[in-house]
């Protein structure tokens, strides 16, 4: 009998890279209840990086595993009192850093789902967030728990379903480096590149603050929006990607980062000038 597969989109909890891999459906049919632990290979999503990731038995990614890893972990560098980018984004994981930048940056509550056994330093995690902030739009965000009681609740999708329809406008990630829910539309392309940006500069130590830089140049382009805007009733994404790079011949800016600089200026200026930018 041929055997049949099901396709899930997996990201690796250390460089995001993601690809769609195959599981036998048989897996999901045999196991009625609690979940299924699978590990990825190196190659079989990224080049470098094995991990295990946790599925439903509908196939619904619940959670990322590294080894011998996890969020708890970080409470480590409470001694050292530092921690450099990518011990961060091994214990935070990929995407969930990149979806805490943007709630941290945008002005999104944040929220992370713990059970019964799990302890996180939130002090340590809060403490490396509000550092990469640049000093002119810090804000009072920060990362709090919600408690996930095995006992009560059957199961830990059901309850991530609860919690998404109580927080619907609130950043959700799990402690298996998952995210729950994002509550915006442009994605984390620019937290990526961020990020990426920041793990291809030398200093290793530095890199966390190469993170505050890159920030800040993406604010240079909202005050540069910003300036444009004051004198126009609206424009185009297309004219208003040309004016900026008038601005600055080395700007790399295209539509979709015109995109997020939108919903910076919705969320922490004013609604109605973002309204001036138009597809």
């Amino acid at each position: 009998m041929q055997v049949q597969f099901k396709s899930i989109n997996v990201a690796c909890p250390r460089c995001g890279m993601e690809k769609a891999v195959n599981v036998p459906v048989t897996l999901f049919t045999e196991k009625k209840f609690g979940h299924i632990k699978i590990q990825v290979p190196k190659g079989a999503v990224c080049k470098d990086h094995v991990f295990v990731v946790f599925l439903d038995v509908q196939g619904r990614i619940i959670g990322y595993q590294t080894v011998d890893l996890s969020v708890s972990s970080i409470s480590g560098a409470e001694k050292d009192k530092t921690i450099d980018l990518e011990q961060f984004i091994e214990i935070i994981g990929y995407n969930c850093f990149a979806g805490l930048i943007h709630s941290k940056l945008f002005n999104y509550p944040l929220f992370l789902i713990i059970d019964n056994e799990f302890k996180v330093n939130l002090d340590v995690i809060n403490r490396v967030l509000d550092d990469m902030m640049p000093e002119k739009y810090k804000n009072t965000r920060h990362l709090k728990t919600i408690k996930y009681d095995e006992e009560i609740f059957p199961t830990a999708t059901y309850f991530y379903a609860l919690v998404k329809n109580q927080k619907k406008a609130s950043y959700l990630m799990n402690p298996n480096r998952h995210i729950i829910q994002i509550p915006w539309n442009t994605g984390l392309d620019l937290e990526r590149k961020i990020i990426n940006s920041a793990l291809n500069k030398e200093e290793k130590q530095e890199r966390i603050k190469f993170i505050t830089f890159f920030i800040s140049k993406f604010l240079n382009d909202v005050e540069n929006t910003l300036l444009i805007l004051e004198n126009v009733n609206k424009i185009s994404k297309k004219n208003l990607v040309n004016k900026l790079k008038a601005i600055s011949i080395t700007s790399t800016i295209n539509k979709d980062h015109l995109g997020a600089i939108k919903e910076f200026i919705l969320r922490r200026i004013s609604p109605q000038i973002a309204k001036k930018i138009h597809d």
